[in-house]
């Protein structure tokens, strides 16, 4: 062959291979050639942990907001991504047999509740095969095994069931053009006002309060959110009306001014205590004297049917059929505020406290029960949110460590000291680990309080204590191998720090009882402690977060 047919021949296999080039390019395009607001028929087939459904069609997925494994949905594009979509529903063609009617007014609209419109059997079932899936696919555990070791899903009371809630707030913005001043209307075409060329102004002495809305820092105002206390509404009235009183702003993202930021509430449900926080954009309060003196007169007096303000005023929605288990004999919320706080956060961030907490009247702290042990609970503190779940929780840790009054064990992430005195019971010595130093001092108080000595806590990182106390023993020449017996995790959503995990593994505990809060770092700690010796035993759900798609799980692993 000529040097000039290979060169014709060379050129006609380049144009054939840019032709197919540019087939493949235009096919990759047809697949993904959605736009925003093109409608597309979907079947839902799972939900994610946010509660979006979630369908496949053309080698996408896609995640649709507000609906559940079983629905055919019309759903209108939102975002497309080379792989995946995001989608609302335009049009129920077919409803899931697991589909209910939502109880909340907001629900859809607030990021709250996320499954307000799934079955409550059909939300057990998902949150125990989210845990499974988890175990198999990051942990390495055969379905067999997961199947085997498992001990089920324990559900719980779906309303006024949490004993913490965060307001954020807001001056409420009045807008000039004639539109609406609800909160749920201020966003234009997923904009802000001011981004729309609509002019808007504060009246700062109106607040808005509510919750945030779906993947948004656009608030939802509601009367009542079922899932918490009771008495909360009237509490917010109350700070509105004082509010609107004395001219007191509500911070503005935007601009980084007004003063108040966030309401914060926390109640002892065994006790009716709630204590009052105000997340500050400053270092005082305002006519704080005014407000304790009418928080003081409120009363909070909650009818099991519905809520109740001096006489027969209406204030949203009641309790619906599984009411609260904490309330009296006589069917009434009766709880009583006992302390007035404020926090100081001037960041820019998102957090929601910042690192100064101070008391300004009344007690700093609330008081609460887990079965016999009693606890202090301050507003930096961690505590679980759901009381009567959360002593289905330390149940399972107590039984899991089967201690036999012999036992040294280190509780990791102690918080509080919930955990640690629920083993320290049946325990010889526990030793408790949490970074947040007001969380320390509460564990203290509370081991005195009821009376458990053989506790000693301290302040730190997980990962930065543990290994250094490691090192100290070996430096005294002990054998760290021999010291502990049980080692309690309870971290938070992130799950352990590696250095953590591998101090524990130096310890060589023979059980270790891990509490998690998500399924995803719970594998993946797993795996790792799975590959430096230990065996899953035994593992359950608990529902601590009903109608959201968080879900508790705890865990033995035993030293093979």
């Amino acid at each position: 062959m000529t040097e000039e047919h290979k060169s014709e021949k060379n050129k006609s296999n380049q144009r054939k291979s840019e032709k197919n080039s540019s087939e493949k390019t235009k096919l990759r395009n047809k697949e993904h050639s959605l736009q925003k607001n093109d409608l597309i028929t979907l079947e839902i087939t799972d939900l994610t942990e946010e509660g979006q459904g979630v369908g496949k069609k053309d080698g996408l997925v896609f995640f649709v907001k507000d609906s559940v494994m079983g629905d055919k949905v019309e759903a209108r594009i939102l975002k497309a991504k080379k792989n995946y979509a995001y989608a609302k529903v335009e049009k129920l063609l077919e409803a899931s047999p697991y589909r209910i009617t939502p109880l909340c007014p907001v629900a859809g609209k607030c990021g709250g509740c996320q499954l307000q419109h799934l079955s409550y059997e059909k939300e057990l079932a998902w949150k125990e095969d989210r845990i499974a899936q988890s175990l198999i696919r990051i942990a390495g555990l055969s379905p067999e095994e997961v199947e085997r070791k498992k001990e089920g899903i324990l559900g719980g009371v779906l309303s006024r069931y949490r004993n913490k809630a965060q307001y954020p707030v807001q001056s409420r913005k009045e807008i000039r053009s004639g539109g609406s001043t609800s909160v749920s209307d201020w966003k234009v075409d997923g904009k802000w006002p001011g981004k729309n060329k609509i002019e808007a102004k504060e009246k700062s002495s109106d607040l808005s309060m509510g919750f945030y809305g779906f993947h948004s820092h656009r608030i939802i105002e509601t009367e009542d959110c079922l899932i918490n206390s009771a008495e909360n509404p009237l509490i917010l009235e109350c700070i509105k009306e004082w509010a609107k009183e004395y001219k007191i702003s509500g911070y503005e993202e935007e601009t980084g001014k007004g003063l108040l930021r966030h309401i914060f509430l926390r109640k002892g449900f065994s006790t009716g205590e709630i204590l009052l926080c105000l997340v500050l954009n400053g270092k005082s309060l305002p006519h704080g004297k005014e407000l304790w003196e009418k928080l003081e007169g409120l009363s909070l007096r909650v009818e099991e049917g519905g809520l109740q303000r001096g006489e027969d005023v209406s204030c949203g929605m009641g309790v619906q059929s599984q009411v609260n288990v904490y309330y009296g004999k006589n069917g009434t919320a009766q709880g009583s505020i006992v302390g007035l706080c404020v926090n100081i956060n001037e960041g820019s961030g998102n957090a929601i406290l910042g690192r100064e907490t101070l008391c300004i009247y009344g007690k700093d702290s609330i008081e609460d029960k887990i079965g016999e042990l009693s606890f202090s609970i301050s507003v930096p503190s961690f505590y679980q949110v759901n009381p009567a779940q959360t002593e289905k929780i330390y149940g399972k840790a107590l039984e899991y460590a089967a201690l036999t009054g012999e036992e040294t064990v280190w509780d990791c992430y102690c918080g509080i000291g919930t955990i640690s005195l629920f083993l320290a019971q049946k325990a010889k010595q526990v030793y408790g680990l949490e970074i947040v130093p007001e969380a320390i001092e509460n564990a203290k108080k509370n081991a005195e309080k009821n009376g458990l000595h053989n506790t000693e806590f301290y302040v730190g990182a997980a990962e930065e204590v543990l290994p250094e106390w490691v090192e100290g023993q070996k430096r005294e020449g002990k054998d760290v191998g021999n010291l502990v017996d049980v080692v309690s995790l309870d971290p938070p959503r992130k799950g352990c720090d590696e250095a953590c995990l591998s101090a524990v593994l130096e310890l060589s505990p023979k059980r270790i009882v891990y509490v998690s809060c998500d399924t995803g770092s719970l594998a993946r700690d797993i795996k790792y402690l799975r590959e430096g010796g230990y065996t899953l035993e035994k593992w359950v759900g608990i529902d601590n977060f009903p109608r959201t798609g968080h879900v508790e799980t705890v865990v033995l692993l035993s030293r093979k």
